[in-house]
């Protein structure tokens, strides 16, 4: 199928769907980053997707479940249980062309893997793949699909080990303690490895305790409300004191799986790829 195809054929799905799908960036709005963008496209990988997701769906039944499951479980443990919700971030080939690992061989630490549906698109280009989890269902699921699994909050908890790379995708708005996650996963990197990061804006954050939700203990220093104005922000920031160069940044469409309200839920991602220069900051309170 030609590119011109396979996008007809996307925006088609995506009208029918209800769905924006918004992958361009008003450069002049990132100032001093503009250079470091790649604007992508759907491709077929997308079109996989919203076709199977469109035909998975679950029903009326299984909707009702979750619901009712709420207030006992948080949302990942519901998933990971049932299986619903299935994510999308970028396809393999779309994580290739924003230079992920160029030579193909590596170990990957993605952390906040849940599923496991965006871990195997990007963990394809990696020889060697660790996921972190710390929700019971979530991590069932991985170890089923045969992912080495660390329980444990990073931001929080030592390990004793270097990586290529380290993902924190659509993460960052759900935990905890973010600027703590930060530092310590640009600790953990090896020198020129790299960060990958998704990000929902607006950032609203909450967090889980138990099966309720609450403002998380640390927030990024986002104040901005526009995308290219959130993404400035929470890149010089966050991102740029820490030793890390910007590689490239971009916008696409965080899908999930739908259930009997709707076909599709969409929200939009600022991804950055950003490599470790030079040694890290110190934590303070760390050794």
């Amino acid at each position: 199928m030609s590119e011109l195809e396979t996008h007809e054929k996307v925006a088609g799905l995506a009208g029918k769907l209800g769905l924006s799908l918004s992958y361009d960036l008003v450069q002049a709005e990132l100032s001093g980053l503009s250079d470091s963008v790649v604007v992508l496209r759907p491709d077929e990988g997308t079109l996989a997707y919203l076709e199977g997701a469109g035909r998975a769906r679950h029903g009326a039944v299984v909707t009702w479940l979750h619901h009712r499951l709420r207030g006992l479980l948080s949302d990942f443990d519901i998933n990971g249980y049932l299986g619903t919700y299935p994510l999308f971030v970028l396809s393999t080939a779309q994580w290739r062309a924003l230079g992920i690992n160029p030579s193909g061989a590596g170990h990957l630490l993605d952390v906040g893997a849940g599923r496991g549906d965006v871990t195997a698109e990007l963990g394809r280009l990696f020889d060697q793949v660790t996921a972190v989890e710390t929700s019971r269902g979530m991590a069932r699921r991985l170890r089923r699909q045969g992912y080495r699994v660390l329980d444990l909050d990073l931001g929080a908890d030592d390990l004793d080990e270097q990586f290529d790379a380290i993902s924190l995708l659509n993460l960052l708005d759900r935990c905890d303690r973010p600027l703590s996650l930060l530092a310590r996963a640009r600790q953990l990197l090896r020198p020129g490895g790299q960060l990958i990061i998704a990000l929902v804006l607006p950032y609203r954050p909450f967090v889980y305790r138990g099966g309720r939700s609450a403002a998380p203990s640390e927030r990024l220093p986002i104040t901005k409300k526009t995308f290219e104005a959130a993404a400035r922000d929470f890149i010089s920031l966050a991102l740029l004191p820490l030793g890390l160069r910007v590689q490239t940044i971009s916008r696409t469409p965080y899908l999930s799986g739908g259930d009997s309200a709707h076909a599709l839920y969409e929200l939009d991602d600022l991804i950055v790829v950003a490599e470790a220069v030079g040694p890290p900051p110190p934590i303070l309170g760390r050794r």
